[in-house]
């Protein structure tokens, strides 16, 4: 028998157990469409992209760079006998021993003619010439002509084999500080070596006591062996010579420098033919400055002191004579007989070179046509 009120209690707990579920489903859907809604992702792009160099990938860009001028690099064996002292044989010392110095350099197609590039403290003074390639092989050299000044030395190669590879020669001019450059030589004889740096600085700088220099220095380690030998840059091109180090010890520094390859170019055509000459050489320059202007009472402390010239040269016929300072060349300031015989280089045979000189007070304009060196012999 069911207890009275018993079915009115079962109506109760079941309404509440619906209600209770039917609040819990409103309260959610109430706050799914009251909540704000997220802000949709947007993939955007790093702002540093992942690098282009992978370090140990094949795709490296130095190594590819290597790979590209890596052939034409050659080790320079310089030979020179050495000076005979009689005291040597007063005293029983024997024969005198021959001196072999070790260099790098690099092959290049000028004119249709694959020789090699290196520097003339490298190869100038040697009484025989030996270029070994990368694959072993040793070819007997000779000089082809040299620039003492400029430091570049050309050498010409005896029977050389078909199957020589030619660097390709860059733009110097268009080198940017902080850009990769890669040194490759043979310092203190370890052939072949691959060192990796950057442009510090380039233009005109002092790179000795008594030297200010056009040039790209770079924190590429360069070291004794590696002068003549290319600075490239990272797509393969040769930007420079390397052939100077700045450095207290003896070792490398951090502080390499290299002749910029644009320079080196105008060297060879200077070499090829014998101009443009106007007749200041170096022996016969010095910068100006103020202890020099007040000794000889000029009246700048600028420019190129102008001590000694060629008679028969073209500056000499248009008027240049010893004491004149030379200021600028067509336009362009000099600050040292470098920077003035690089501005000449930049000219052909031929062209109108005029100097800007000062003259106790009188400043002059002096035009002259460049020439062929008297001494050039043709090759």
């Amino acid at each position: 028998m069911q207890r009275p009120g018993a079915g009115i209690g079962c109506v109760v707990i079941v309404s509440l157990i619906f209600g209770l579920i039917g609040g819990g489903i409103g309260a959610y859907v109430v706050t799914k469409r009251l909540a704000p809604k997220a802000a949709p992702v947007e993939e955007t792009q790093s702002p540093c992209p992942p690098s282009k160099l992978e370090v140990t990938s094949d795709t490296n860009a130095i190594v590819r760079a290597v790979k590209t001028a890596g052939p034409s690099v050659v080790k320079v064996i310089a030979a020179q006998a050495a000076p005979t002292d009689p005291m040597q044989y007063l005293f029983g010392g024997g024969q005198p021993q021959e001196q072999v110095a070790i260099g790098s350099g690099f092959i290049f197609n000028h004119g249709g003619r694959q020789l090699v590039l290196t520097n003339n403290h490298v190869a100038g003074g040697a009484d025989k010439l030996v270029v070994k390639l990368t694959d072993g092989r040793e070819i007997q050299g000779r000089l082809a002509g040299a620039s003492d000044v400029s430091d570049i030395a050309v050498v010409e190669l005896a029977n050389p084999p078909s199957d020589l590879r030619s660097a390709t020669l860059g733009d110097s001019d268009k080198l940017q500080v902080g850009e990769w450059v890669i040194a490759i030589g043979n310092p203190y004889d370890y052939e072949h070596t691959v060192t990796v740096g950057v442009v510090s600085a380039v233009g005109y700088r002092s790179v000795s006591r008594d030297r200010y220099q056009n040039v790209i220095q770079t924190d590429a380690a360069i070291n004794s062996g590696n002068s003549g030998g290319p600075l490239i840059d990272v797509a393969g091109n040769v930007v420079g010579i390397n052939y100077m180090i700045f450095s207290p010890t003896g070792a490398t520094v951090g502080i390499g420098f290299a002749i910029p390859i644009s320079s080196v170019k105008r060297v060879l055509y200077y070499l090829s033919n014998g101009g443009p000459y106007i007749g200041l050489e170096e022996e016969g320059m010095i910068p100006n400055n103020a202890g020099l202007a007040q000794y000889f009472g000029l009246s700048t402390a600028e420019g190129v002191l102008v001590v000694a010239l060629d008679r028969n040269s073209p500056a000499f016929r248009a008027g240049v004579r010893p004491r004149d300072v030379v200021t600028s060349v067509n336009g362009a300031k000099v600050q040292g007989p470098d920077q003035l015989r690089d501005e000449v280089l930049k000219h052909k045979i031929g062209d109108t070179i005029t100097l800007a000189l000062q003259r106790d007070a009188q400043a002059l304009q002096v035009p002259m046509v460049a020439g062929r060196h008297p001494g050039f012999g043709g090759h």
